[in-house]
């Protein structure tokens, strides 16, 4: 707001100086008359235009969002594994002779972190009693099922399961996972989102992101600042045995 004021008053020293010198005093008053008008109209307009921003803002529909890039080294106390970028993912895949579909809209950084063998949780607070949608942007596999890899997934809303996936469903048309969230699975304006993997050593779910929103449908691109660190905190992957584990 500063930065703005800073320009309208040096607009107008200029202007000014540019009608003293050029213009007769008769339209010189005229003009800094009607400058002064056009002051506060575009004072009006700046106003508007950063109370819209304000509002558009409040009635976004995103909630929280987890963009699961590198840096967020935080997710490793909830027991996911360390952060992989495309590249490293796709070099695994190649074990199993498949490959890996790109990150997706909304959020594209390339970035996801997998579900332990211990589980993988996410905690989103301060929620109302209404109804969300919880949208998850799984890493999926051209050709998943001819990897023979026995895996199963179950996610969990406080308690609560609510989708299963087993490894042959990672294809393109899971890449986004939109569950509907409901009162039942709020406690205390909080939800624990747990991901259960039955493998045997887990970390063949990945996520790319997590966002929880009011709507159903997610904008078209949401912008994450890049952190200098998620540029170098790359991890590796063990290759991972195909037998499941039964709970």
């Amino acid at each position: 707001m500063d930065l703005i004021k800073v320009i309208i008053l040096c607009t107008k020293i200029i202007i000014r100086g540019a009608v003293k010198n050029f213009l007769p005093s008769f339209y010189h008053s005229i003009i800094i008359a009607t400058m002064k008008k056009h002051t506060i109209t575009l004072y009006t307009i700046i106003f508007l235009l950063i109370y819209s921003a304000s509002y558009s803002q409040q009635l976004s529909p995103v909630i929280k969002l987890y963009p699961f890039n590198a840096a967020d080294t935080y997710l490793i106390n909830w027991k996911w594994i360390t952060a992989l970028d495309y590249e490293k993912i796709s070099d695994w895949a190649k074990i199993y002779r498949c490959g890996v579909n790109y990150d997706d809209y909304p959020i594209i950084d390339g970035v996801a972190w997998f579900v332990s063998k211990y589980g993988s949780t996410i905690i989103f607070d301060n929620l109302d009693d209404i109804k969300y949608f919880l949208h998850i942007n799984f890493v999926t596999f051209d050709d998943p099922e001819k990897t023979g890899i026995d895996a199963l997934c179950i996610i969990a809303c406080n308690g609560k399961s609510v989708k299963k996936l087993a490894f042959s469903d990672m294809t393109i048309n899971n890449s986004r996972v939109t569950i509907e969230i409901t009162r039942e699975y709020i406690a205390n304006k909080t939800m624990l989102v747990e991901f259960k993997e039955y493998s045997s050593a887990g970390g063949f779910f990945g996520v790319w992101d997590v966002v929880l929103s009011k709507s159903d449908v997610l904008p078209q691109i949401i912008d994450i600042p890049e952190s200098k660190s998620s540029k170098s905190k790359k991890g590796t992957m063990e290759t991972i045995p195909q037998t499941l584990i039964k709970p």
